[in-house]
C-alpha cells in the first residue's frame, strides 16, 4: 500500500471517528437535556457533538481520479467523487436533533419546529439529488437505510408495546438504535473495494437518511411522498434539460 493510500485511509478513519463521537455526544446530550438538574450541561455536549459531526463529515476526504495516458495537461479532471454537501450534512444534523429532543421531551413545540424546518431540509436534498449526478445510487443507501431503522423500530415496538407506556430510558434507547443502520452502512461502505465515486454517492445517501431513522416508522408519512418527489423530478429532469436546450 503506498502512501497514496494510507493518507485517504487514515483521514477516512478520523472523519469517521469524529463523526461517531459527535453523534454520540449529541444523543447523550438529550438524554441529559431532558432532565432539569443537567439540562445547561445537555445542551452544551448538544451544541459540542454538533460541530464535531459537522465537521467530520465537512472535511471527509474526497478521492480524486488519477490521470491517464487518454488525458492531456490542458483536460480537466473527471469529476470521480463528490465532494460532501455541507449544508444537506448540517441540515440532516439539526433535523436529527431537533426531533430526537421532541421524542425524549414529549415537547411539542420541537415538533412544530421539526415541521417547518423539513422544507428547507427538502431543498437541500432535492439540490443535491436532482440537480448532481448519482440519484439512483444515493438513493439506494438512502432507502436501505430507512427501511433497516423501521425494522428496527417494529421489533422495538413489539417488545416494548406503545411509546406512551415507555419509560424515558427507552426513548433514549429507540434513538441510539435508529443510528446504527446508517452508522453500520457507512462503515460498511468505506470498507468495501469500490471506486471512490461510488464511495462517494454512497455516503451522501447514508447521512441524508438520519433524520428519517430517527423518526421510525412515524416518518413514513414523510418519507414515500419525498421519494415521489425525487422520482418525479429524476423522470422529468431529462425533459426539462432538452426543452432549455
Amino acid at each position: 500500500m503506498g502512501i497514496g493510500q494510507t493518507f485517504p485511509r487514515r483521514n477516512n478513519f478520523v472523519s469517521g471517528f469524529l463523526g461517531v463521537l459527535g453523534i454520540s455526544l449529541v444523543l447523550f446530550g438529550i438524554q441529559q437535556a431532558s432532565k432539569p438538574a443537567t439540562d445547561e450541561f445537555g445542551r452544551v455536549l448538544i451544541i459540542g457533538g454538533s460541530l464535531l459531526s459537522y465537521g467530520a463529515w465537512r472535511f471527509w476526504p474526497v478521492s480524486t481520479p488519477e490521470r491517464t495516458h487518454h488525458t492531456t495537461d490542458h483536460e480537466p479532471y473527471p469529476t470521480s467523487a463528490e465532494r460532501f454537501p455541507a449544508a444537506l450534512a448540517g441540515m440532516s444534523i439539526i433535523m436529527t436533533i431537533v426531533w430526537s429532543m421532541m421524542f425524549t421531551t414529549g415537547d411539542d413545540d420541537l415538533f412544530w419546529t421539526w415541521v417547518v424546518l423539513s422544507p428547507v431540509y427538502l431543498i437541500f436534498l432535492g439540490h443535491n439529488f436532482l440537480l448532481r449526478d448519482g440519484m439512483v445510487e444515493k438513493s439506494i443507501p438512502f432507502t436501505a437505510s430507512y427501511a433497516i431503522a423501521c425494522i428496527i423500530w417494529i421489533i422495538f415496538l413489539y417488545i416494548h408495546g406503545d411509546p406512551w407506556f415507555w419509560r424515558s430510558g427507552l426513548f433514549t434507547m429507540i434513538m441510539w438504535l435508529s443510528i446504527l443502520p446508517p452508522l453500520s452502512l457507512a462503515l460498511l461502505n468505506e470498507s468495501l473495494n469500490t471506486s471512490s465515486e461510488k464511495q462517494s454517492l454512497n455516503r451522501i445517501g447514508i447521512v441524508a437518511s438520519v433524520p428519517f431513522c430517527v423518526t421510525g416508522i412515524y416518518g413514513v408519512i414523510f418519507f414515500i411522498p419525498t421519494l415521489i418527489l425525487l422520482s418525479l423530478g429524476m423522470v422529468l429532469k431529462p425533459r426539462l434539460m432538452i426543452r432549455n436546450t
